[in-house]
């Protein structure tokens, strides 16, 4: 499945994050019909795991998922992200576990120029 990466606004590291449209296509079945809210379970990119709500904002020309402030905004301060920082999100589909997600935080080392997981 493919990966999307979002580069983090001010917004996304105060309340919620506003997950790419692209990513709804993928996450979409988990939902079924009458679902809004389902909770996710993550792992992060040094292999932590995290647990999120993500619910689908009803408002606005498209639906678009985001991931709640309560699960959310622990992995914010955890990571120490701030607007810039990345977040990298995969969906990964295993026949034995089913659907499993990957969230990946990443800075940028300026000195270097690359960016690493925290």
């Amino acid at each position: 499945m493919p990966a999307f990466s979002k580069q983090l606004r001010e917004s996304d590291v105060r309340s919620r994050l506003s997950v790419p449209k692209e990513w709804w296509g993928e996450i979409r079945p988990l939902f079924g019909e009458d679902h809004r809210e389902i909770e996710l379970w993550a792992v992060d990119g040094v292999g932590m795991f995290w647990e999120f709500r993500c619910s689908v904002r009803q408002k606005g020309r498209y639906k678009k998922p985001v991931l709640q402030s309560d699960g959310w905004l622990k992995f914010v301060n955890y990571k120490g992200l701030v607007a810039g920082d990345m977040v990298i999100l995969e969906t990964v589909e295993n026949q034995f576990r089913g659907t499993r997600f990957l969230l990946r935080a990443l800075k940028y080392d300026a000195t270097h120029h690359f960016w690493f997981d925290v």
